[in-house]
């Protein structure tokens, strides 16, 4: 394929991602994100741009100049306590711009991929297949699930994917929850991991390749993109702590409760990624392969 592509939040864990996988197979590459400078000079047919996705008339103004045959949005505000202290920030990034995006992709005859989560679901009878009907607990999961209503609206060709606990690689982001945890338990830093929040684990990468494969696929629609294998965020930390020989003598179970956390989490949750896999003739890493890959990707990013 040699559309242009226009990636917004490019700074990110899954635009960054995705500046690599989209990679020279693709036409000209355009970013947008907050910061002021570029932070991936020297890389082949990528142009950056300074964009405020709160600023309606800058994007449209922005989209316009481009001219891309597809939009990724794999900006928004993911952090789900802010979202629900803030919520009028909340609606302006994570709704307000993917409806300016949809206007532009519709004035522009672009695909529009927008990433969506499993927060869209109330978490009492996980793990959640696309045709299950969505019921969001937080601000954080109603504004994702306005956001997809508006992507997959008749005739505009878009496609969604939702995902969950996404972790990876990247350069000047904060940790991920594997990156955490190892750095905690290396520093044998009293740390408390809930054993009640149940769902999927999702490495970057795989997220991207889905993104990558409903585009060279032609894929519209809605699909669950995440990793192989429902189990707790406890159990996921045991595997981490195993695969980097760290002890979990200072890691301590505890339940969501008890964390005093502003906004409620979807507890069981979960996402079948069968149709997924199916669908866009790939296969899901499961936890440990995943995390083998994201071991192996350390030395690139030390």
């Amino acid at each position: 394929m040699r559309d242009t592509v226009l990636v917004t939040g490019c700074h990110g864990l899954l635009g960054q991602k995705l500046l690599e996988i989209l990679g020279n197979d693709f036409g000209e590459i355009h970013g947008f994100d907050l910061h002021p400078e570029n932070w991936f000079q020297g890389l082949a047919n990528y142009h950056y741009h300074q964009v405020d996705l709160k600023d309606r008339d800058d994007i449209l103004r922005r989209v316009e100049q481009i001219k891309p045959g597809i939009i990724i949005n794999a900006a928004a505000m993911t952090n789900v306590d802010a979202c629900e202290l803030e919520r009028d920030l909340c609606w302006t990034v994570n709704v307000n711009a993917v409806k300016t995006l949809a206007e532009a992709a519709g004035e522009w005859d672009s695909r529009l991929i927008q990433i969506s989560s499993d927060y869209v679901f109330d978490g009492e009878a996980g793990p959640y297949s696309e045709l299950d009907r969505p019921n969001p607990v937080s601000h954080y999961g109603a504004s994702k699930l306005a956001a997809e209503q508006i992507a997959l609206q008749p005739g505009l060709g878009s496609t969604v994917l939702r995902t969950m606990v996404l972790y990876g690689h990247g350069r000047r982001l904060k940790p991920s929850f594997v990156a955490w945890l190892v750095m905690r338990l290396r520093e044998k830093t009293p740390i408390k991991i809930v054993t009640d929040q149940i769902g999927n684990t999702t490495l970057v990468d795989d997220l991207a390749l889905a993104i990558r494969k409903s585009l060279e696929l032609n894929k519209t629609g809605l699909f669950h993109a995440a990793g192989r294998g429902i189990l707790s965020r406890y159990e996921f930390a045991q595997q981490i702590a195993e695969l980097y020989n760290l002890s979990t003598e200072n890691m301590k179970p505890t339940l969501t409760k008890l964390l005093g956390q502003t906004a409620p989490r979807p507890l069981q949750s979960g996402l079948i990624v069968d149709n997924t896999e199916a669908a866009l003739k790939m296969n899901f890493k499961d936890v440990l392969q995943a995390l083998h890959a994201y071991r192996e990707q350390e030395a690139a990013f030390n």
